[in-house]
């Protein structure tokens, strides 16, 4: 049943998560004790800066990776393979020499000083480690590899803690960009070795027309995720401008969250479900999958959702300080929140377009939803202040449902099902209600009630499926 496979793969990656979630904020927290707002803000910005740097150089060779070498024959994978190797080697150098480059104009470009200028450069030298994490990964993803990256990511967290939280305490602010380059450096070297153990290196050379083809493919994927960041990028550098490193700071705060929680759902998205819409048979089989993988979105995500956008106050302040210097994140938090739903019910048609249809298209819908994140604060943040960069965050995953669902119905007639569409309308409804439920129970910790009802209903729908599973299983 596809719709188990994908709970169980969703819970296999959310089990890391957690570890992955646990780190990020521990150092959050370490980060937002040492330095305050301020410091998340750098935070931010280092990983902003270098995110831009990794998604351009990558050129997204860890998606279009995926899909070349788990869309071949088993005879025509190690060419695929030696291919990606090829190409990933010469990205990494290029992130390198991309960092070295533009790590001084866009320091200053930021902050209008050099004060942060050597922790842009630390930090902006994760990017190369980043593209060849996402090479490893790629040909650990397309082997279905889900125990190694899972492990990649518990020792990443683990490891990240140990080495980063001395650095951070030791140097405090200035202790953040080295903290970022080890948690890019630990993943790198065990994606390598697990890589290099499934598939040992080759004499088989790299041919020009694969690499071609990669090249190709990774265009515009790179134009996607590089819009994404830019957007982000531009919404930071509104804030430092209009109201300081601290607003930068909240929107962190309330990013990294809306963000971090819900994310082993689209993380079991990229590592499983991509690699097998990919593959499949057929359109038939592949709108099958896209439907059971919002259903399974949902289901694991609704409790989640409704957590933080009862008890976001709770959640800002336990995750990063109880201070008032934080209480800006939290209308933005909220209305990510409400953005993060329509991304759980949008980014599988999302997937399902990458794997089998347009490059065009992707760049189209990922274009317009980006310019709207990154366009409108400067119109809402005047008027609305930091909440206005949450209200634009919101607007532009509406704007990428909405021309999904219509490129969906062109290329597809209906890619989905009613059941699927009444299931994701129910979502929306539940976390409504659970809003308000939380708000006539006085708020606080009183909304863990409604919270609680919303998983007591998941945690059954999630039980019943896998049974109905081992069932079918031992009758056949």
């Amino acid at each position: 049943m596809a719709l188990a496979r994908i709970l169980r793969s969703s819970a296999l990656m959310g089990g890391a998560s957690v570890a992955t979630l646990v780190a990020g904020f521990v150092r959050s927290k370490v980060i937002a004790w040492v330095a305050g707002p301020a410091g998340v803000g750098l935070m931010g910005i280092c990983t902003g800066f270098s995110g831009n740097v990794s998604t351009f150089a990558g050129w997204g060779l860890g998606t279009s990776g995926v899909r070349v070498i788990a869309g071949a024959e088993e005879s025509a994978r190690p060419g695929k393979i030696a291919a990606v190797r090829a190409l990933g080697r010469l990205l990494a150098w290029l992130g390198a020499a991309l960092t070295l480059l533009l790590f001084w104009p866009v320091g200053w470009l930021t902050f209008a000083s050099t004060d942060y200028m050597l922790d842009l450069l630390i930090g902006g030298l994760a990017a190369p480690l980043v593209i060849a994490t996402a090479m490893w990964t790629a040909i650990l993803q397309a082997h279905g590899r889900l125990k190694q990256l899972a492990f990649t990511q518990v020792a990443t967290a683990v490891g990240a803690l140990a080495v980063g939280l001395p650095l951070i305490a030791g140097l405090g602010l200035h202790g953040i960009a080295p903290s970022l380059l080890v948690a890019a450096a630990i993943p790198a070297f065990f994606t390598w070795r697990q890589a290099r153990a499934l598939v040992p290196p080759s004499t088989i050379p790299a041919e020009r027309a694969e690499v071609a083809l990669l090249v190709r493919l990774g265009g515009a994927l790179m134009l996607v995720g590089l819009l994404s960041q830019v957007a982000a990028y531009a919404v930071r550098l509104l804030l430092i401008r209009e109201q300081g490193l601290a607003a930068a700071g909240n929107y962190q705060a309330a990013l990294s969250i809306a963000g971090s929680l819900p994310g082993f759902v689209f993380a079991a998205m990229g590592t499983d479900f991509f690699p097998r819409v990919a593959a499949a048979r057929n359109e038939a089989e592949a709108k099958s999958l896209v439907e059971k993988q919002i259903q399974a979105g949902l289901l694991l995500a609704l409790p989640l959702l409704a957590l933080l956008l009862v008890m976001g106050r709770e959640c800002i302040h336990l995750l990063y300080k109880d201070d008032p210097q934080f209480d800006g994140a939290i209308e933005v938090l909220g209305w990510m929140i409400w953005g993060v739903f329509l991304r759980v019910v949008s980014w599988p048609m999302g997937f399902w377009l990458l794997a089998r249809g347009s490059s065009f298209a992707v760049v189209l819908v990922e274009g317009i939803a980006a310019l709207t994140m990154g366009i409108l604060p400067w119109f809402f943040v005047p008027h609305y202040g930091l909440a206005g960069a949450g209200m634009a965050f919101f607007a532009g995953y509406l704007a990428y449902l909405v021309l999904m669902l219509g490129i969906s119905r062109r290329r597809a007639g209906v890619l989905l099902d009613r059941f699927t569409l009444l299931i994701s309308l129910a979502g929306a409804g539940a976390l409504w209600l659970a809003k308000l439920a939380a708000a006539g129970l006085g708020g606080g910790w009183y909304g863990l009630i409604p919270v609680g009802a919303i998983a007591f209903v998941c945690g059954g729908i999630y039980v019943r499926v896998l049974a109905r599973e081992r069932t079918s299983v031992n009758e056949v």
